[in-house]
């Protein structure tokens, strides 16, 4: 369900609640008392709730229907923001005209509190926007430090530029933007945790040229590596992805690469992070006796950590998937993760989950397909992590952009 027919499902939809909740609300006028011409009628509070709770019910209704039909999860995110962004604007719009405009005061007036609920549905809709077309491309840079055990400490601290969830539908400014910033970190190491684009089969024929332009100009002196994600899976398309690139697929491997004076033991994880194979990584990197190789555990998905023993000999983990949820509500914070880890993990930065310190992006893009691009106080990133000493500056002119952020432990 991708394309026109499902853009007209929305349409449709969308247009349907606001039919249910006119009506309902019109149904619902009262006759006031002592306001003039007996033939004005008003509209309490309470009979728009009733319409906002009908056309909702409206929306309940159509998930039930369509789910059979291919309507997945992001569908219905889909279609319930619609519903806040378009659906209840536009119903408190019509009403608060009814009342104003000449000619319609002696027909239909709003009550006191039912203004003050018109107003706050029209709230939606400014949100909506920021949440769409502003916040979805505020790329910020996010940074964090992460203190080693002495026996790994070097004479320099090892940056690691992290790359995740690109979720590209075509490569255009955002997605150069979102490499050349990150390449002016100048990483000794570029980690790519999966998602790096999201296209049918066709468009990705179509943009394959670009995809491998874009990901050859990633370049560190450790070397780049990319672990599959959830949209990059398909095993035809990745060795094709990266001809002619430098970049070391890694799922279910282990590799070794010296950084300065230092080593590090790099594992990567398939989606698939709770396999034989998988087993087969992590284990290998918890028990080689070596105690002076730094060892990372790159993964798509962050629930990697959960298999790790606690106090593990691995020293971080690298993940994506979260998107941070795209959509976080202060004090609470992402509505949707997808992820078992808890909930201000796969809100992204770097924490300690049963000791081990794990670093979730928040990713570059947004989930497509049926997903609405939504991103709301949860703004894109790349990232640079600093491993062995507090971070160094290598440009003169680097934008003071973001922050560290201090680990916490689960």
């Amino acid at each position: 369900m991708v394309g026109t027919p499902y853009l007209w499902i929305l349409t449709v939809s969308t247009l349907l609640d606001l039919v249910v909740g006119l009506a309902i609300v019109w149904k619902l006028r009262r006759q006031p008392t002592g306001l003039g011409s007996a033939g004005t009628s008003l509209i309490h509070a309470e009979g728009l709730l009733t319409a906002v709770l009908g056309a909702g019910a409206s929306l309940l209704i159509k998930v039930a229907v369509l789910k059979p039909w291919g309507l997945l999860s992001f569908g219905m995110v889909h279609l319930t923001f619609l519903f806040c962004a378009l659906t209840l604007p536009v119903l408190g719009v019509c009403l608060l005209l009814a009342s104003i405009l000449p000619g319609n005061r002696r027909n239909t007036l709003l009550s006191g509190p039912a203004q003050t609920l018109a107003a706050l549905l029209m709230l939606g809709a400014p949100i909506s926007g920021y949440a769409t077309f502003i916040e979805p491309f505020r790329l910020q840079l996010e940074q964090a430090t992460l203190e080693l055990p002495t026996e790994r400490l070097g004479t320099q601290p090892i940056r690691i530029g992290v790359l995740s969830d690109l979720q590209a539908a075509h490569v255009g400014e955002y997605e150069q933007t979102a490499i050349t910033r990150l390449l002016e970190q100048q990483p000794d190491l570029i980690l790519i945790p999966g998602d790096f684009h999201q296209m049918e089969d066709d468009v990705f024929e179509l943009e394959l040229p670009a995809l491998r332009a874009l990901l050859g100009r990633l370049q560190a002196p450790g070397g780049v590596f990319f672990v599959s994600g959830d949209t990059d899976t398909t095993e035809e398309r990745a060795p094709r992805l990266l001809a002619g690139t430098s970049i070391q697929w890694i799922d279910d491997a282990v590799t070794t690469v010296q950084i300065g004076d230092r080593r590090v033991t790099l594992g990567g994880l398939g989606l698939d992070f709770a396999s034989d194979s998988a087993k087969r990584v992590i284990t290998a990197l918890e028990t080689t006796s070596d105690p002076t190789d730094v060892r990372i555990l790159m993964s798509h998905r962050p629930d990697t950590v959960l298999n790790l023993k606690p106090g593990s000999r691995v020293d971080l983990v690298v993940a994506g998937h979260t998107h941070g949820g795209q959509i976080v509500i202060p004090g609470f914070g992402p509505l949707m993760t997808l992820s078992d880890v808890p909930r201000a993990v796969a809100a992204g930065g770097l924490h300690r989950v049963s000791g081990n310190a794990i670093y979730v992006s928040r990713g570059v893009g947004c989930e497509r397909a049926q997903a609405p691009r939504i991103r709301l106080f949860c703004p894109p990133e790349i990232s640079l992590l600093t491993l062995g000493t507090p971070p160094v500056s290598r440009t003169a002119n680097s934008p003071p952009d973001t922050t560290g952020r201090g680990i916490r432990s689960f």
